[in-house]
């Protein structure tokens, strides 16, 4: 049985998880954090019956996987699809494996560079450009997605013949510039999960300085209690100037400070007038 519970209310969501033993959660990535935390902080983890959890529509971090993943205790499934196409469920990951088999007699999946358009070989990052085969009502023809992934070349260990798409590692249109280096949330993640006790949830200001006439790129990060949060903003600066050239101002919070939400995550935001 399905309960269309939709974002938000999360007193009812956990109350109705409780009354009526769900095993599996599908939601954003964002959500999901949410509900967990939520679920720890409440002491009812053993009164919740979830077995797997189905998230899409986002991209998430190893470190906040991991942190779901644990405090539910379930098994992860990554879901890809779009309303322009067929709706959430164009792809799905098998138990245990990296990437998402599409159902490619129903859509042609194509990788293309975003800069030039022109087509990749598997196994090479680029754009995703979905084409529908059956679709009555409003067939697409190399729409493009926006979204950043690879076609996985290799035979899945589980046995499908259906093709895979690696997990989305973010959008062509999610880059942002400061000192005019390119960077991207993705890039911002990987160096949050070098650092000891730092979590998953992070945001960016980017502003100008007027008076100097220069960009200012503000971090804000989580980190645990046991770990030295002067040292850990240090350690996060130098990270950023010795793999993006680019040389932050980091503060670091306490895990639970920063904003959660119901719907995607906003974590970049650019005060520069544009």
């Amino acid at each position: 049985m399905a309960i269309p519970m939709g974002p938000g209310n999360t007193e009812k969501q956990l109350q109705m998880m409780m009354d009526l033993g769900s095993t599996v959660l599908t939601a954003t990535s964002s959500y999901a954090l949410m509900l967990a935390e939520e679920i720890n902080k409440r002491g009812i983890r053993d009164k919740i019956k979830l077995k797997k959890g189905v998230f899409g529509s986002e991209r998430w971090s190893d470190k906040m996987r991991t942190y779901i993943q644990r405090e539910l205790g379930i098994e992860l499934y990554d879901i890809y699809g779009l309303t322009e196409i067929y709706g959430p469920g164009i792809g799905i990951n098998c138990t245990g494996q990296p990437g998402m088999h599409y159902w490619d007699d129903y859509i042609y999946i194509e990788i293309i560079d975003p800069k030039t358009g022109k087509q990749v070989p598997d196994g090479e990052e680029g754009e995703i450009v979905i084409t529908t085969l059956v679709k009555e009502g409003a067939p697409l023809l190399r729409f493009r997605t926006h979204d950043i992934s690879r076609i996985i070349p290799e035979e899945c260990p589980c046995g499908s013949k259906y093709p895979r798409l690696d997990i989305i590692k973010g959008r062509s249109d999610d880059m942002f510039k400061v000192h005019g280096v390119n960077m991207f949330p993705s890039q911002v993640e990987e160096i949050l999960g070098m650092v000891d006790g730092v979590s998953s949830e992070y945001n960016i200001n980017i502003a100008h300085d007027d008076e100097k006439n220069r960009d200012i790129i503000m971090v804000t990060a989580e980190a645990e209690g046991r770990v030295n949060f002067e040292k850990t903003a240090a350690e996060i600066k130098g990270l950023f100037k010795s793999r993006m050239s680019v040389t932050p101002k980091v503060t670091i919070v306490p895990v639970g400070t920063l904003p959660r939400t119901e719907k995607k995550a906003k974590r970049i935001i650019d005060h520069r007038e544009l």
